[in-house]
């Protein structure tokens, strides 16, 4: 079986599934929203382009993008997931190889679901306020919403591999942390609500805590291998 073909038919699956398209369009209108009702007249009196703005934008947009990713977890674990693993025991290509193309295609989903509403605010920035230096305010975003993204997504497939039910549990603690604004410490700031509360105003100036960066680095670490295990978890029928 060829892997082209196994990821493209994932991919084109995923991107037109009913779940995917209303749950992105519910964040790409709120990302316009949000461009018209807050980023226009910046953060905590900055410009609409300085980090601090884009990061509270980020932030915003953080509870939707990761739901978006948990819901393709989810997916996973359905009855007719779990049969086409098993066909796919019977083919030469190995199961471990399989889901790595699944997750692949997952991973790519969420990054087009991320770029949509980033690139949004990026021309904005340019039609608006003539604003184009960008890599001052990408890198620090890619920080502030991947290493979460991947220590979900490892989290999910993990647990969800032995109790589908878990990754229920996870959008349900996202959407909770969101909506209530629960202040994390800043090593385990999942939303990144506590990294954008600035307190050098008398500097003037914005940064991200050495505390944050090293949870970010974590996240990351600890979601690759948590996906590793998952890609060579023995299959198991989820309890829901």
């Amino acid at each position: 079986m060829n892997k082209g073909t196994v990821f493209k038919y994932e991919i084109k699956r995923i991107l037109f599934s009913r779940e995917y398209l209303l749950l992105l369009a519910a964040t790409v209108a709120y990302s316009l929203s949000l461009l018209r009702g807050f980023v226009l007249y910046g953060a905590d009196y900055t410009a609409p382009f300085s980090l601090l703005t884009f990061l509270n934008y980020c932030a915003s947009l953080a509870p939707f993008l990761f739901t978006i990713l948990l819901v393709l977890c989810t997916k996973q674990f359905k009855a007719s997931e779990r049969r086409a693993e098993s066909i796919i025991g019977a083919t030469p290509m190995p199961l471990h190889v399989f889901r790595l193309l699944r997750y692949s295609a997952i991973a790519c989903a969420f990054l087009i679901a991320t770029a949509i509403p980033v690139t949004a605010c990026f021309m904005f920035y340019q039609q608006v306020f003539d604003y184009t230096a960008f890599g001052v305010l990408f890198w620090p975003g890619l920080l502030f919403l991947l290493p979460p993204a991947i220590l979900l997504f490892g989290a999910a497939m993990l647990l969800g591999n032995r109790r589908g039910a878990a990754v229920y549990v996870m959008i349900a603690a996202v959407l909770i942390i969101s909506i209530f604004q629960i202040k994390l410490p800043s090593f385990v700031d999942i939303i990144g609500s506590a990294a954008i509360q600035w307190r050098n105003q008398e500097k003037y100036d914005f940064a991200l805590s050495s505390a944050f960066i090293a949870g970010r680095v974590t996240f990351s670490v600890v979601g690759i291998v948590l996906i590793i295990i998952s890609l060579c978890q023995s299959k198991k029928s989820p309890s829901c």
